[in-house]
């Protein structure tokens, strides 16, 4: 039996690797985003701590230079959390656009392993083909065989 050779195989090897590289920048793409989050996380965390301050310091005793820190304070970190807010939908974007390169990836690689596997069963199909050839000729030569020794034996 003769060895199945798929001709377009460094092209199947390759669009493999990009594939296993768009994974992995998927997974660095989901890593940054949910690390971006997370920053906003604590912003917003860190803004709501300043509005309880700034509460606090607006009740009781008033005291005008503390809660003028406060509020500056509470602008500044209001600003970066609009910045951050730009920072997520960035990285978000970012992960679908390497979501999509992935799937095209895997679509490529998918088309030309499909294309393989068809190549094979033919393959496998015409090896069917010639061993039953084979075989027919090795009968009929046998037949031929006994038929030629019987008319020798015969005369």
């Amino acid at each position: 039996m003769a060895a199945f050779i798929f001709r377009l195989q460094k092209l199947l090897n390759l669009k493999q690797q990009l594939e296993e590289k768009a994974k992995n920048e998927l997974g660095l793409a989901i890593r940054a985003h949910e690390l971006e989050k997370q920053k906003l996380s604590v912003l917003e965390t860190g803004i709501m701590r300043l509005s309880n301050d700034f509460r606090q310091a607006c009740s009781g005793t008033i005291r005008p230079e503390r809660i003028q820190a406060i509020r500056t304070w509470l602008e500044v970190q209001k600003t970066a959390r609009e910045r951050q807010l730009d920072a997520v939908k960035r990285s978000g974007e970012n992960v679908d656009n390497t979501r999509v390169k992935l799937i095209a990836a895997m679509q490529e690689k998918k088309i030309l392993s499909n294309l393989k596997d068809k190549e094979f069963e033919k393959f496998l199909r015409q090896e069917a083909r010639n061993e039953q050839k084979l075989t027919d000729e090795l009968v009929s030569y046998r037949e031929t065989v006994k038929k030629t020794a019987g008319r020798t034996a015969g005369l």
